[in-house]
Parts: structure tokens; sequence; C-alpha cells
């Protein structure tokens, strides 16, 4: 057997657990640390304020938390959502998001269980893939012993 269909079924592995399945829940601390990826969940007044910075109609700011610095939140934002459903994807670009226009901060978190079931049933389906085009075999070798009587 090659290596290559293993390494493709590693690679396949890898990539399943990385991208993971998250929740966005409460957080549990008032102020979250550096690096804390969150959603800002914006205030009315809070869309209107930040408009000139996130565009019209902004709902929340997804990203990653720089800093905190008196009442304001520095986020490097990775996306922002409009109060009709469409996500604008960001570079990391940093903007300073004032405590007061926060309506709800949320903390994203890896949902350990329902990336396990991703995950297990990737490798699942790329194992019976393999076996199923000839990669990879059930375990026995050809040339075996025939059965007793023949």
């Amino acid at each position: 057997m090659s290596q290559h269909p293993v390494s493709v079924l590693g690679l396949a592995a890898l990539t399943l657990a990385l991208s993971g399945c998250y929740n966005y829940v409460v957080l549990t601390t008032p102020d979250p640390q550096p690096g804390t990826r969150v959603t800002a969940e914006l205030t009315d007044s809070g869309a209107v304020t930040l408009a000139s910075y996130l565009g019209p109609n902004v709902s929340a700011v997804d990203g990653q938390v720089i800093s905190l610095s008196g009442q304001d939140l520095l986020v490097s934002v990775v996306s922002v959502r409009h109060r009709d459903g469409v996500e604008d994807y960001w570079k990391g670009e940093s903007v300073t998001v004032p405590r007061g226009d926060i309506a709800s901060l949320r903390e994203r978190k890896l949902a350990v269980g329902r990336s396990a079931f991703v995950i297990g049933g990737g490798v699942g389906a790329a194992v019976a893939l393999l076996r199923a085009f000839g990669v990879v075999g059930s375990g026995s070798s050809p040339g075996g012993q025939p059965p007793p009587g023949q």
C-alpha cells in the first residue's frame, strides 16, 4: 500500500479537527482577556454611532479582543453582521467599540461533543471510501489458507 492515501486521510482528519464546531456563550467574566474570540451584539444607538466605521445597519461585530481600555473594547474584526442577516468578512482591521454600545457580549467556545462527532464521521467516511476503492484492505492477506475440505 502506498503512503499517499494514508497521508490524504491524515490531512483530511487534521482539517476536520481544526475546523471544529463552535458555540457562542455568555462571558463568565465581565472583561474578556486579549486573544478571546467574541461577538458583540450592538445596541441600536451603537449601530448608528459605529456606522462610519462598520457600515450601515450593523447588528453584531465578531472578532478577537486586542485590548480593553476603560470603557472601550478594541477588536480585530473578523466579520460584521447586518440587520438583514448579511455578513461581511474583514481582514482583522482594528475597531474600537465603546462598552456602552454593546447590548451583549458572547465568547466563542469549541463544542467538543459536536466536533468529535463531525471528526469521527468524516474519518469513518474517508476510510469507507478508501476501502470501497480498494486503497485500504480489510486486514486479510491474499493467498491465505483455503477453507477445510477444499
